[in-house]
């Protein structure tokens, strides 16, 4: 995966974006993200199924082959009839479309009222190995705002990513 290639991508959008005044640009500080997500988990994240990407549907929901739709958990992404919701899409196609996810299923309810499983995403970087967590990268690019639902396992507070783009 280009990570680097498709964050700069991303930057780029985001920053023509609050040109245009679709975004507000905020506080440029550190987004490097850590791999816990769950209450009571601050190491490595503990995944249980991977799968390739098919479709994406919005910035927080896309498909994964054999295991069907994901919802993002604890995130929520722009409306598609917004230019946001087409940055949010965007950027969540350039990450993971054709890739492979790790995700972590929500214990608790598993799948929303749509029938989506509710999870947090996790992308490999190539360079490294280190599993990082999509859902609070999507917040911290600006793509999504992070929504504490307590209806399932996930602690976006342990998420530690900064939003640089509001």
């Amino acid at each position: 995966m280009k990570i680097r290639s498709a964050l700069a991508t991303s930057l780029v959008l985001a920053v023509l974006l609050a040109g245009a005044g679709c975004l507000d640009r905020g506080p440029e500080e550190d987004v490097s993200p850590r791999a816990g997500g769950s209450k009571g988990r601050a190491e490595a994240p503990t995944t249980e199924v991977s799968g390739v990407v098919t479709k994406v549907v919005d910035g927080d929901t896309f498909d994964v082959e054999g295991l069907g739709r994901v919802r993002l958990a604890d995130v929520d992404s722009p409306e598609m009839d917004t230019p946001a919701g087409k940055a949010a899409k965007f950027f969540a196609e350039t990450m993971l479309l054709g890739e492979t996810v790790h995700l972590d299923v929500d214990d608790l309810g598993g799948k929303d009222r749509y029938g989506r499983w509710i999870c947090v995403a996790y992308v490999e970087d190539p360079e490294t190995g280190t599993l990082i967590n999509f859902n609070g990268m999507l917040a911290a690019f600006g793509y999504a705002e992070v929504k504490d639902f307590r209806d399932n396992e996930f602690d976006p507070g342990g998420w530690g990513l900064t939003p640089i783009v509001r």
